[in-house]
């Protein structure tokens, strides 16, 4: 969820956006504006007000895409599972649990209610404008059609057997119970997002050129590409995952960097420490306690004289393990915050350090084959 903005919170779940959202929040804006703006459809219409039912239409939109999210996160409460937060971003949103944590049925029932929430959402709007037929153009009756026809698409969308979609969620937790396997189960789901994703492009690029319409076939070129880059990114955790497997932190950590003491003044640490290593934070310690991190950007504007507690900032973002723990359990403690450092700990001292860096060397040379001897000839 790093980038994203918190907007509220529901139910006790953090309710963010992804600055991607903002791009398509206007684009519907604008299209729906122009819309509105048909004097042929609307005659009469003002600029103002179509712009008005723009964006009143846009938000009910993304109001039913947060009541999707806020439907599996209700159902990952109702079966105990944490939920850190709920983010929109471009095509849609995210709820993140810990589903995988938990059995096959936990994420099946998890990921049903999404897309049963959206098709319930566009069968009551669809109600809404057959009851409203009598209001022939009126914009309001519109709008019923519009969010009946979005909630619906939306709904059978979602349940396609692409991962990450819904309907490759219910596709991993069915093949999660047949083969026992969740990593396998993670993977062939993956690989079918990946075909389900070309195959949207290859539509978009068909509707391209059997019609001229460059917008038209547009948009499932890009729906398309963005489903097939987040089943290869799904794909390559799994690999990774698969990897870590049998590592442990202490196999992976580097040796820690040097740490200073939290009562040494400023000039002392800024003298021995400090000085040649700009950008580098070096942890503070108090009785062989990690208690934060120093670094010339925050010793600015603190006296010489002040101990180095006095300049520090604190260890947000830090995640601390011991060296026998496994390295999937420390990942999956770290959550959806990527690039977290982590601090190894052994009896209260600092024995290691492991930054993003040392993680992708260490996994970069487990995916390498292991080089083969040269053969001489005899």
């Amino acid at each position: 969820m790093r980038g994203s903005w918190r907007i509220g919170r529901i139910g006790g779940v953090d309710i963010r956006v992804d600055p991607s959202w903002a791009f398509i929040a206007i684009l519907l804006t604008f299209t729906l504006w122009q819309q509105f703006s048909d004097q042929i459809r609307f005659p009469g219409m003002r600029s103002g007000l179509a712009l008005g039912l723009a964006i009143l239409t846009a938000g009910l939109v993304f109001g039913s895409i947060l009541l999707h999210e806020l439907a599996h996160a209700g159902m990952s409460k109702a079966r105990q599972i944490p939920v850190s937060g709920i983010t929109l971003y471009l095509f849609g949103g995210a709820t993140h649990a810990k589903v995988e944590a938990r059995r096959p049925v936990d994420e099946f029932l998890v990921t049903v209610v999404g897309p049963g929430t959206t098709l319930a959402l566009g069968g009551l709007f669809l109600a809404l404008h057959a009851l409203t037929r009598s209001w022939l153009d009126h914009p309001v009756r519109a709008i019923f059609g519009y969010l009946a026809l979005v909630n619906i698409i939306m709904g059978g969308f979602n349940l396609l057997p692409g991962f990450p979609l819904d309907g490759g969620r219910l596709l991993r937790s069915g093949l999660w119970r047949a083969t026992g396997s969740l990593s396998r189960a993670t993977r062939i789901a993956a690989r079918v997002g990946q075909i389900v994703g070309l195959a949207i492009v290859a539509t978009g690029i068909l509707i391209t050129i059997r019609t001229n319409e460059v917008l038209a076939g547009a948009w499932p070129v890009l729906i398309g590409w963005f489903l097939y880059r987040a089943a290869s990114a799904t794909l390559a955790d799994a690999g990774r995952r698969r990897l870590l497997e049998s590592v442990t932190v202490g196999d992976v950590m580097a040796a820690p960097p040097p740490t200073v003491d939290a009562s040494l003044p400023v000039g002392v640490v800024t003298d021995r420490y400090l000085e040649g290593h700009e950008g580098e934070a070096f942890p503070v310690v108090r009785d062989q306690h990690v208690v934060g991190f120093v670094s010339l950007r925050t010793t600015r504007g603190v006296a010489p004289d002040r101990t180095v507690q006095e300049a520090m900032v604190g260890g947000q973002g830090v995640l601390e393990a011991a060296p026998e723990e496994s390295m999937v359990s420390v990942i999956e403690r770290a959550g959806e915050v990527r690039g977290r450092t982590i601090l190894v700990v052994e009896g209260g001292r600092l024995v290691g350090v492991i930054e993003p860096e040392d993680l992708a060397r260490f996994l970069a040379r487990r995916a390498s084959p292991p080089a083969r001897p040269d053969v001489q000839p005899s």
